[in-house]
Formats: C-alpha cells, sequence, structure tokens
C-alpha cells in the first residue's frame, strides 16, 4: 500500500513509479465510482473525464462525469467489465472518508475495494488495484454529509494528480 499526501511535491511521481510497478505492463481497464452530484463523491467522475481526454481512444475508461457507475449500476458494470476486458487488470478509483491524518491522501492498493462503505452500502469487493482519494473524515457509521461538506478544490487537484498518474502509468 502506498499513502501520498496531494501536497507532497513527490506525489505525482511516487503514484506513477508504485502504479508502474503494480501494473508490471499488463493492460488495465480503468473503473472509476461515484457521483457528480456530491462534491466529494464526485472524485471518480472526474478523474475518470480527464482520463479520457488525456488518452483519447487509448485508454478503456467507465464513470465520468456524464456517465456515473454509483452502487445502483456497479455490478451492471463490473459484470460488463469482465465480459469484455477479462484479460485486463481492473484499476478501481473511488473517493473516500478517512481519519483526520488521512484527509488529502491518495492512497493505492493492490488489491480491490468496497465501494460505498462510507455510505453503509453491502457492495462487493472490486477490482484488481484500487485508488482512493481520501477527501473527509468519517466521524461516525453513516456519513455521507461528510461526502457533501469536502473540499471542491481539495477534489480537483487529487483528480489531477490521479489522473496524470494513471495516463503515465499506462
Amino acid at each position: 500500500m502506498l499513502s501520498v499526501d496531494v501536497n507532497d511535491e513527490n506525489c505525482f511521481e511516487r503514484l506513477k513509479i508504485h502504479l508502474e510497478g503494480l501494473l508490471r505492463g499488463q493492460k488495465a481497464v480503468i473503473l472509476c465510482v461515484g457521483s457528480e452530484k456530491v462534491g466529494g463523491d464526485m472524485l471518480g467522475p472526474l478523474v475518470g473525464s480527464k482520463l479520457l481526454d488525456k488518452l483519447g481512444g487509448n485508454a478503456i475508461v467507465y464513470g465520468v462525469l456524464d456517465g456515473n457507475i454509483t452502487a445502483s449500476n456497479l455490478i451492471f458494470a463490473v459484470n460488463l467489465i469482465k465480459t469484455l476486458h477479462e484479460d485486463r487488470l481492473l484499476v478501481v478509483i473511488d473517493a473516500a472518508l478517512g481519519r483526520q491524518g488521512e484527509v488529502g491522501t491518495i492512497q493505492v492498493y493492490g488489491h480491490g475495494l468496497r465501494p460505498g462503505s462510507a455510505t453503509n452500502k453491502n457492495l462487493p469487493c472490486v477490482g484488481d488495484i484500487s485508488i482512493i482519494g481520501v477527501v473527509n473524515r468519517k466521524i461516525c457509521a453513516f456519513e455521507l454529509s461528510m461526502l457533501y461538506t469536502a473540499r471542491r478544490a481539495m477534489v480537483d487537484k487529487m483528480s489531477d494528480i490521479i489522473s496524470d498518474s494513471v495516463a503515465q502509468a499506462l
């Protein structure tokens, strides 16, 4: 696991190198989870849209600002990806809530994640690699309000760093 602060001057480079190591030259599909309707939750769709702008037809991206992947269609999207792209790694990108000291960090794991856990959704673990941006703190079990109050400037900065590092790693 790698955790980097978005204000670390080496954040982009550290993320890119770590992702390259996890990808090991394999092709990937990017699944960006979230909704543009909620400030903190729009991290995934922002990253997806930026990746399409940067990579165009050279990337397979699900979950963009005008086509969100949320709890309501996640299982359908994952099944579609497994059917159409069974030979590729699945990289999942999502916003998260964390402890106070984690807010503003981007975390990369060599395994999947459970989208919607901040709002007590019971969704399956998805992905081979996961990237999360900790957009606000979690203070109790049901924290949808904390996603609404995440700072937009931080979400934008995270989406720039994540999309740039993923684009370079691919």
